[in-house]
């Protein structure tokens, strides 16, 4: 008679073990992966001066969009930044070619004059 409980406890036992085990759900959020947020924590990460994580975000949204200019600004300040501004100004020169319209335009070419000052004061 005591081997029915004993049983019952261990099936229980093994059910919230079997319960546990298995891949976690993952929950994509699609809103999150775009390369306007990348675009968006880059320049934040930036600020913060943690270039190589900015690098990663702005590299992540020309992989999403190869076209999406701001990107390529971001990138093009980062390289400049991690020393390299005359990498810096090729790629800022392809965030000036994809620019779509005038504010991007402004921003590449904001981007192109900091990246200028960079090189100048590297010589």
């Amino acid at each position: 008679m005591r081997i029915r409980p004993i049983i019952s406890f261990f099936a229980f036992c093994l059910l919230i073990a079997l319960s546990g085990c298995g891949p976690d759900s993952i929950f994509l959020r699609s809103g999150l992966d775009t390369p306007s947020h990348h675009v968006d924590s880059g320049n934040q990460l930036m600020n913060y001066g943690k270039y190589d994580s900015a690098k990663r975000e702005f590299s992540r949204a020309i992989e999403l969009d190869p076209n999406y200019s701001p990107a390529y600004v971001g990138l093009g300040l980062v390289m400049g930044y991690l020393g390299d501004p005359d990498q810096g100004l090729v790629v800022m020169q392809q965030a000036l070619d994809l620019a779509r319209d005038e504010d991007q335009k402004k921003n590449a070419d904001a981007g192109l004059q900091v990246l200028e000052g960079m090189a100048e004061s590297k010589e």
